[in-house]
């Protein structure tokens, strides 16, 4: 329990502050420096855990963490922490050209950002199915005030289009959860259970007719939370409404939270004897959500929905992974890829703010009006994509290969034609933004300030490149 209340009392203590101090700049700094804060308190509680020296970390009954949950929660610090810092700078910008703005806003954002972390905490930590799904529910709930931050009308649609569907998801979510539990009522356990632990050492006694029928109403419902095609009709608006640190949370962070969900019933399915169920139905969505979603991002007219696509097609490939039994190689790819696109949001936002538009058309030039920009978002466009040397090259090549000497050739060639038009269709996209005259005049910015966090972002993309390279030439041999 010590250790449980190590790990949330930041995130309460930063929502506590949020709601009660007025001073807006004080919010900006305090906020962010708590959050780093958080970044080192999961590094010492999951120390055991990352080290090696436990398998599995007990909080509660119902709470604990592994190797993979403790990844998961280092990198949900790490994004938040980066997002919450860019959001000074942009709060500054924000406060001097929006007119929608309203101080008492940021202070909901931050608050809301807190508690929307918090939940997030909860579901990676979860060894409850029901547990699971009310933190799932939460991060929902939590994340959808900084949707509707600007107050706008296209903001207001966003925010209820998001919640309505996301809502309609986790309610299949919930019937499959009840259904889980009824195979175990049925079948190993007399009172029923929904406690991972209990149902995985129990998984071959669960009736599986209501576990397979459980498994797949949670993967439609946790699926629409990811943004699976075709249930991911929220993500774009959402991402696209959202101020630039709040999209670069919901996805560097929250994607990874409804696929961590998945993770979890995947691997309790494949403790029985019917592990094909686990592989086939996530395989098959992951292949035709990257495909989608690189069809998408061809014929794209506003810069965050480029990159809102892109998770969705990066949600695809992870689906696969997950599909694949592989927990290493989904956190590979969930890593390059929030640590990218989280630099892309930010960077967005600031083009967003210089030039006064979203539209693709109308953003040109940014490498001559702003040569710091632009080299972070071409080199973070790159990464995202999966080119080489980059990390999420690694991580895409070993998922391919492990496709292929399983002999799921058909998702192999699917996977390969999405990452060559995504590549195609988001190098296109960058030129155009990169290049050209300004149509409008851009705002003066500072370049530092505004530029910092894309950077770190940036450079801890190559060094992951760097770092996992050597799997990469080992899966040569």
């Amino acid at each position: 329990m010590d250790q449980l209340i190590q790990i949330i009392a930041l995130p309460l203590l930063s929502a506590i502050i949020s709601a009660i101090v007025p001073q807006n700049r004080v919010i900006r700094k305090l906020i962010p420096a708590l959050f780093w804060c958080q970044l080192f308190a999961i590094a010492f509680v999951c120390f055991p855990v990352l080290s090696g020296t436990t398998e599995k970390m007990i909080l509660t009954p119902d709470f604990s963490a592994d190797r993979l949950s403790a990844l998961f929660l280092m990198l949900t610090a790490f994004v938040c922490a980066c997002s919450l810092s860019h959001a000074d700078s942009f709060f500054q910008k924000e406060q001097l050209i929006s007119t929608t703005y309203k101080p008492y806003h940021e202070r909901i954002f931050y608050a809301c950002a807190a508690l929307f972390y918090l939940a997030m905490i909860f579901v990676f930590i979860c060894d409850n199915l029901g547990l699971l799904w009310v933190s799932t529910e939460a991060t929902t709930l939590s994340s959808a005030a900084l949707v509707y931050f600007s107050r706008t009308k296209h903001a207001l649609e966003a925010t209820w289009k998001y919640l309505i569907i996301c809502s309609v998801g986790i309610a299949f979510a919930l019937l499959g959860t009840v259904l889980i539990f009824a195979s175990s009522q049925h079948g190993a356990l007399a009172n029923g259970s929904l406690n991972l632990h209990e149902l995985m050492e129990n998984a071959n006694l669960l009736q599986y007719p209501l576990l397979k029928l459980g498994y797949i109403f949670c993967l439609v419902g946790y699926g629409t939370k990811a943004g699976i095609f075709p249930l991911h009709s929220w993500l774009p608006d959402a991402h696209s409404e959202a101020p630039a640190p709040a999209s670069a949370m919901l996805s560097g962070s929250l994607l990874n939270c409804a696929l961590f969900a998945i993770w979890r019933l995947s691997q309790l399915v494949a403790c029985t004897n019917h592990e094909t169920l686990a592989c086939t139905l996530p395989l098959s969505l992951g292949a035709i959500t990257a495909l989608a979603a690189s069809l998408f991002l061809v014929h794209q007219h506003g810069i965050k929905r480029l990159w809102a696509y892109s998770s969705v097609e990066n949600v695809g490939i992870m689906l696969v992974a997950i599909a694949l039994g592989s927990g290493p190689l989904f956190f590979l790819q969930a890593l390059n890829h929030s640590i990218s696109k989280v630099a892309l949001f930010l960077l967005a936002g600031n083009v967003i703010q210089a030039t006064g538009t979203k539209r693709l058309s109308d953003i040109k030039g940014v490498l001559s009006t702003s040569p710091a920009w632009g080299v972070l978002l071409a080199v973070a466009a790159f990464a995202v994509t999966g080119a080489p040397p980059f990390g999420a090259f690694v991580s895409e090549w070993l998922i391919m290969t492990r496709c292929a000497d399983q002999g799921y050739w058909l998702v192999v060639a699917v996977l390969i034609v999405a990452l060559a038009l995504s590549f195609v269709a988001v190098c296109i996209h960058v030129c155009g933004i990169l290049f050209g005259t300004p149509k409008q005049q851009t705002a003066a910015f500072r370049p530092f300030a505004t530029s910092l966090v894309p950077a770190l972002l940036v450079a801890c993309a190559i060094a992951g490149g760097i770092t996992t390279l050597p799997l990469y030439l080992v899966s040569l041999k």
